[in-house]
């Protein structure tokens, strides 16, 4: 069809690609992805994952939620140390930015009471380390948004969290595609930023594109860049998520990368491991818990994976040693910490 000068039908390449999907051919799958948005073919009038129905406020706070949060605050630890160079935080993936714990989507389901309060009444009797670092970003964020009571009553998405942390030299660089969501995370921001002046971009516009229509405007420096999209297709938003792996890596190939994954069965996980090490991206550490059983199994949403390619020297150890009372806190079934 290209050769013929004729715009390829969206629905096509999707199902290229999810066949490919199917009979693992996943060098192909990313190949035809790559053509689709060099040919300025937008995915999402075939109902991409990238545009999924996914409602993030109804998992705010939970225990996957807080799990990704708290090992996104270790990178960042280490990223804004005080004798680190400048450094560049991307979100690929921003969403709205902060949840109301009371509204009606966040208390349909209450996962913020077995997540973030159940750590945060646990964490009371201890007070250091990384959990209790996470903790007073959560409450930070509370305060700098102007909550009156003690209790938690927002709950900071990675960019609030990560704008708590970013020093008056360091960026911030937020993509969102979604307009509701694009919207909620604009008014959250004009309240974060007030007299702060920190390097903001808030970006209405679509990362996967952003990393094929030309230069990427970061391609230099130390980065952090998080990929966290919603779940609607697990398997072929892994798809996407090494896609832009691979991009990103080609354009920028010493960036840390955190990419968050559901744990939901284990033939799946392994395929991603798998495929993310094809890349040959280098150091790859792999920190995950499990809440349902010794390990997910059966298609629900049972646990929380981080993978990040060129992690900081000092987050395995770290991480190793959270996990022990994030398990106990979380009621967690399981916990591992592994270089692929």
């Amino acid at each position: 069809m290209l050769e013929a000068k004729l715009e390829p039908p969206v629905i096509s390449y999707i199902a290229g690609v999810r066949a490919c999907e199917v009979s693992e051919l996943w060098t192909k799958a990313l190949d035809l992805l790559d053509s689709m948005l060099g040919a300025r073919v937008d995915p999402a009038a075939a109902d991409s994952p990238r545009e999924g129905r996914y409602v993030h406020d109804f998992e705010a706070g939970g225990p996957k939620d807080v799990f990704k949060h708290i090992v996104l605050v270790a990178l960042l630890q280490q990223m804004a140390a005080e004798d680190a160079d400048p450094f560049t935080f991307i979100d690929m993936h921003a969403a709205s930015g902060v949840y109301d714990l009371s509204s009606e989507e966040t208390l349909r389901y209450r996962m913020f009471e077995r997540g973030v309060l159940r750590l945060s009444h646990a964490a009371a009797r201890s007070g250091e380390g990384l959990v209790a670092d996470y903790l007073a970003t959560v409450r930070r964020c509370n305060q700098v948004l102007g909550s009156s009571s003690r209790a938690l009553t927002l709950y900071p998405g990675s960019p609030a969290l990560a704008w708590q942390w970013l020093r008056p030299q360091d960026t911030i660089v937020l993509f969102e595609a979604a307009a509701e969501p694009y919207e909620a995370l604009r008014r959250s921001f004009s309240l974060l930023d007030r007299g702060v002046g920190r390097r903001l971009s808030l970006l209405h516009d679509d990362s996967y594109l952003r990393l094929t229509s030309g230069p990427w405007p970061w391609p230099s420096g130390r980065q952090l860049v998080l990929l966290d999209p919603p779940y609607d297709s697990v398997q072929s938003q892994h798809t996407w998520n090494v896609f832009a792996l691979r991009r990103l890596l080609q354009k920028s190939p010493s960036s840390c990368v955190a990419m968050w994954y559901p744990l939901v069965d284990q033939e799946r996980v392994a395929g991603l491991h798998s495929r993310v090490q094809s890349l040959g991206a280098g150091s790859v550490l792999v920190a995950e818990v499990w809440l349902g059983g010794s390990w997910p199994r059966g298609g629900a949403l049972q646990g929380s994976g981080m993978l990040v390619v060129n992690p900081p020297p000092a987050l395995h150890a770290q991480l190793l040693a959270a996990l022990p009372e994030l398990r106990e806190s979380l009621r967690a079934t399981g916990s591992r910490v592994l270089w692929l």
